[in-house]
């Protein structure tokens, strides 16, 4: 079994034959573009192993378009995938890959490609008159494409990734905003009588999710044990709230409560008692403490909403809603909580990730453990 490297201007072609099962008769192949004879050779060496093995096929002369939305969104659909991912993924092929690249045949793309699409990306208006997509969209957009050609490849669709070495497009880090400690006690003290005033104290001192605190249902609650069960979430998909599950396994967990926070929640579930008696059979118990007065749980970005303008009243530094998880986060380490407490606390998939998060609020802390070390050991 035979096949041969040409270069054919600045590139190297590979050229192989195989036999035609319909006519019995030889079929050249070929697969250019390779800026090297190696990476050329490599790839007829794969190619030809598997010609040999009989389970080579030729690549499908499929455009971007037609492997994202009739092969790959598919076969993510059969996987499982959390509601608010699948959703996330559609997005970004139907309204960001595919207006741009949807057009061009799998087997042809190039780093210009996708290097032309992330600058449109980048600077083009978008359907709702903002100039440009974020940094982290434009980055997930090309997660995607290389994602779904690597898939391609895994399931014979393509001979090789055309996108394998393009980079994601850097991304300026994000700011982790949070309040100090004087900053949090003045938001609860002038929320103290606040209707939502659980949710706030819930938010600030243990750090949960918005997700995690809308899902919350009172089975979750064990008031006489002191501790709330995460089990679920309550997120926004295509424009409807659905209950789903916790990201990753991390996700669920306990989380104790002190007290100060018990009182609070059962002035909270005797509030919810009061109105559902009050409401004449019409109240819809759902079992959820993120909830109206006739018992229908609140819409995630609401709470959103309402954060901000209370935030805004009291003159606070604004921050967002998710912001009080990195606030609570902050002042836990900064108390001196042990990094994995607060890892558990925060439902991180282990205590490395708190560290990279927010390894800068504890420089105190390293300070401290190393002049105690160095007293020990030196004297």
């Amino acid at each position: 079994m035979n096949g041969s490297t040409i270069k054919r201007g600045s590139t190297w072609t590979c050229y192989w034959s195989t036999d035609d099962p319909a006519t019995g008769k030889r079929r050249q192949h070929s697969k250019g573009g390779f800026r090297l004879q190696k990476e050329a050779r490599e790839h007829l060496n794969v190619v030809l192993g598997k010609v040999g093995t009989g389970s080579w096929n030729p690549d499908r002369p499929l455009t971007v378009s037609q492997l994202l939305t009739e092969h790959w969104l598919p076969a993510q659909h059969s996987r499982g995938l959390r509601p608010n991912t699948l959703s996330q993924q559609t997005l970004v092929v139907e309204s960001w890959i595919v207006p741009n690249i949807g057009g061009v045949r799998v087997t042809a793309l190039t780093p210009k490609h996708v290097g032309e699409m992330v600058e449109t990306l980048r600077t083009a208006t978008t359907t709702t008159g903002r100039q440009g997509l974020s940094a982290r969209s434009v980055q997930l957009s090309v997660a995607v494409l290389k994602a779904a050609c690597s898939w391609a490849v895994e399931n014979g669709l393509l001979g090789r990734n055309p996108v394998a070495g393009v980079r994601r497009p850097r991304a300026a880090s994000t700011v982790m905003r949070a309040w100090t400690v004087e900053e949090a006690r003045q938001f609860l003290e002038s929320t103290r009588d606040d209707r939502l005033a659980f949710a706030w104290s819930l938010l600030l001192t243990r750090g949960l999710r918005r997700g995690e605190l809308c899902g919350l249902r009172w089975e979750d609650v064990d008031l006489t044990g002191s501790v709330v069960r995460i089990n679920r979430t309550r997120i926004v998909v295509d424009g409807k709230a659905i209950d789903s599950v916790p990201k990753t396994a991390a996700g669920r967990r306990s989380i104790p409560l002190d007290p100060s926070l018990v009182t609070i929640l059962r002035a909270h579930k005797a509030t919810q008692s009061r109105e559902k008696l009050a409401s004449g059979g019409a109240y819809d118990d759902g079992g959820y403490l993120l909830a109206d007065e006739l018992g229908l749980p609140y819409y995630p970005d609401s709470l959103s909403t309402w954060f901000d303008r209370k935030v805004k009243s009291l003159g606070l530094p604004r921050i967002r809603l998710h912001d009080t998880r990195h606030t609570a986060a902050s002042l836990m380490l900064a108390s001196g909580v042990p990094v994995k407490v607060v890892s558990e606390m925060l439902g991180h998939s282990s205590a490395a990730t708190t560290l990279a998060v927010y390894a800068h609020v504890m420089p105190g802390q390293a300070a401290e453990a190393g002049a105690a070390l160095s007293a020990s050991l030196l004297g």
